[in-house]
């Protein structure tokens, strides 16, 4: 068995010009995937299906960023393809190596674990973070359906997350023991406050 659930959100903004893509995952306990799933769901009961939390009103955002403090968690990364464009799968690829060794997954990637993708698929299993998982399910909204929405919630609010457009008490982001948040790294040093997994 897994030790780890990883849901992972791939946005595809190619349509713009930078960032080409962005991942956004959370991680969370095998063990306690249930108890997420659940706790999930109900931090996120208070939002219409489909919304982007730019477009949550401010209350509601404090009521659901205390609410996903009680999801069992490990860590949310977040990292965006901020490089000169390159073809749109040299992009994702590199955002996924960047997830696989500069974040709070480095110290995951190598344990026994799920991957959940929602979004945008990614078109190959050997990719990294990928390659050394007992499992990828390309359908986390089919199992997981609450933990693949909050994923994905997460994803809409990183924009203003990585500027500081967001109060503390209405970002998704602090509401997480552990977060890295922004581009893609230089020499490994994204991720100051990465957990050790228990």
């Amino acid at each position: 068995m897994s030790d780890y659930a990883v849901f992972l959100a791939v946005t595809d903004r190619t349509a713009q010009r930078m960032p080409t893509f962005s991942l956004t995952s959370l991680t969370i306990p095998s063990g306690r995937l249930g108890e997420a799933e659940q706790r999930a769901a109900s931090a996120l009961a208070v939002l219409p299906p489909g919304v982007a939390w730019p477009d949550v009103e401010p209350a509601v955002r404090r009521q659901v960023v205390d609410r996903v403090r009680e999801v069992p968690h490990v860590a949310v990364d977040h990292v965006e393809h901020d490089r000169p464009r390159a073809g749109a799968w040299v992009c994702l690829r590199a955002c996924l190596a960047d997830l696989a060794t500069n974040s709070s997954l480095a110290a995951v990637a190598h344990r026994p674990h799920t991957v959940h993708l929602t979004g945008h698929p990614v078109p190959d299993p050997t990719a990294p973070l990928l390659v050394d998982a007992e499992a990828v399910h390309v359908d986390a909204e089919a199992h997981h359906p609450a933990l693949a929405r909050l994923t994905a919630l997460l994803a809409t609010a990183a924009p203003a997350s990585v500027t500081g457009a967001l109060p503390d008490d209405e970002d998704p982001y602090d509401a997480f023991d552990s977060y890295t948040l922004g581009g893609l790294a230089e020499a490994g040093s994204r991720s100051p406050d990465s957990p050790s997994p228990q």
